[in-house]
């Protein structure tokens, strides 16, 4: 019966791992389809916008083109009569009434003087009492684009503009046209055109970072900072960028610049709504993927069952490993896989690796890991030796000079290779009979047996003359502290010795280190 109840306790052990195994490929199976969908959307939707911001810049473009069209060709008949004010206010009306482009016309002369405007130049004019968008299309006697700015008649406007040139090439002025941002426009009809149905929208902003278009109007005419989909398009670049926007939303972004206006249009989508199909997605993979997972579940328990049979006798061997007929036993086990008479060779020669490897761990464990030198187990068993024999011996104190500076120059790699590098000295310097141990950090005891003050000081200075003799790695010139006690007939306690040998090392470091301090009782 108790045989039972361990098999069924091996049993149970080996279903559990089973079962966590099928979990976790279950898990890992829906996570990576997960994965593979997830970035197969957000390329989807990257391309998708990138796609549908260009479409936008070029039908921006080619608003632009149609009204420097219109512009040009008013321009062209203005050149030769720009005298007849007749023929202004009527062709001002003309080209307000033929192209939906503009809200409102103006013709200026080349000294910035209005000539014509129709309807009301309140609504093309400038609010501001300088740098009036007119004068600088004027001064610049070129084709113009404006910025946005705010109109007289209160109106968020862009102003475009064409120069009017005499048959010799003299500039008379120009004749430009307004579009408004905040009301209905044809541009406003040519951006709204390519609205997405899957959740989409595009805004488009100026040099100033000006929103000309956002779908929601009460956005229009405030100013954008730290969007890097509009930064990017204003440096005249088209892409994608899966980041947040201006306001910290994720958003997944194309972006495509209006060159000749130098805009930036950008067209994205929330994140979330974009990977919002996902998750119906998962739940059909998940339901395709449960039947041959419970099919596989119910054959694993099986052959768990008939694995662990193997196991069960090898764990009763094990327990009566000590007994005369274990070896036979042993043999007696049908170890029919490859893992399972691995197990039993193993158990037939676990004694002596298990010895082998305890005595590993033992001499690991008085060891040094870094230096190899013995540890301050080691050291504090031979001083309560030494007390115990009364005999004489002496304590060196050894500390590196500055060790910190090593450190923080080259690192505590280069730290441990000095360590090593003073370790290997002192092993080189020491007598036989001598132990140098580690103690911790740059800290280093040697116990020299049968030794008195003398010779000790000696043993020292060779030992300090030598490290600071010696080509250390990474810092060449490396020194040490010493301090000096030896063993007197008083002597109760080696913490004493220990002590006596700590104080003189800190007085070396007080004299200037790079010495030795002897204790003189």
């Amino acid at each position: 019966m108790h045989n039972r109840r361990r098999f069924l306790q091996l049993r149970t052990l080996v279903l559990g791992m089973v079962l966590l195994a099928c979990l976790s490929t279950l898990i890992n199976t829906l996570y990576v389809a997960y994965r593979v969908q997830q970035t197969a959307l957000v390329k989807s939707s990257l391309q998708a916008n990138q796609a549908y911001a260009s479409k936008v810049a070029s039908s921006i473009d080619a608003f632009i083109k149609s009204a420097r069209d219109h512009l040009r060709y008013s321009a062209a008949l203005l050149a030769t009569e720009m005298p007849d004010a007749d023929l202004r206010i009527a062709e001002a009306k003309r080209l307000q009434a033929q192209d939906l482009d503009f809200n409102s016309i103006v013709i200026v002369n080349a000294r910035g003087r209005i000539l014509a405007a129709y309807p009301d130049i309140r609504q093309i004019a400038s609010s501001r009492l300088s740098s009036s968008e007119i004068l600088q299309a004027v001064d610049s006697a070129k084709p113009h684009i404006s910025n946005a700015y705010t109109s007289r008649g209160g109106d968020l406007v862009v102003f475009i503009s064409e120069p009017i040139r005499a048959p010799d090439g003299t500039y008379l002025g120009l004749v430009g046209g307004s579009v408004f941002l905040k009301k209905e426009s044809e541009l406003h009809t040519v951006i709204g055109a390519h609205y997405q149905n899957d959740g989409s929208y595009v805004f488009v902003a100026d040099t100033n970072r000006r929103l000309l278009y956002h779908p929601d109007h009460e956005l229009i005419g405030s100013v954008v900072s730290g969007s890097p989909t509009i930064e990017a398009a204003l440096r005249g670049e088209t892409g994608s960028l899966d980041a947040p926007n201006y306001i910290g939303i994720p958003m997944l972004a194309g972006f495509a610049p209006v060159a000749d206006a130098h805009w930036a249009v950008v067209a994205q989508q929330p994140r979330e709504l974009a990977l919002a199909p996902l998750r119906e997605l998962m739940q059909k993979v998940a339901l395709h993927i449960l039947p041959t997972s419970a099919i596989g579940l119910l054959l694993m328990l099986w052959l768990t069952q008939y694995l662990t049979k193997p196991l069960r006798h090898l764990a009763d061997a094990a327990r009566h490993f000590s007994s005369s007929h274990a070896d036979a036993d042993l043999k007696r086990i049908d170890a029919w896989y490859a893992e399972a008479a691995d197990i039993r060779s193993a158990l037939i020669t676990g004694e002596q690796l298990l010895q082998e490897r305890f005595g590993k761990l033992r001499q690991e464990a008085e060891s040094d890991a870094l230096t190899g030198l013995p540890n301050r187990r080691v050291l504090q068993a031979a001083l309560d030796e030494l007390m115990q024999g009364q005999r004489d011996f002496a304590v060196l104190a050894l500390d590196i000079d500055h060790f910190k500076r090593v450190n923080d120059t080259y690192g505590h790699d280069a730290g441990d290779e000095v360590l090593q590098h003073l370790a290997e000295l002192l092993r080189q310097r020491s007598r036989q009979q001598d132990l140098p141990c580690r103690v911790g950090g740059e800290e280093f005891t040697m116990l020299l047996p049968d030794t008195r003050l003398e010779d000790a000081r000696r043993i020292a200075e060779r030992i300090r003359a030598a490290v600071e003799e010696a080509d250390t790695p990474h810092v060449g010139r490396l020194t040490l502290s010493i301090g000096v006690a030896c063993r007197q007939p008083d002597t109760q306690q080696a913490d004493t010795l220990l002590k006596q040998a700590d104080e003189q090392l800190y007085k070396a470091k007080q004299s200037g280190r790079n010495r030795v301090e002897v204790f003189t009782p």
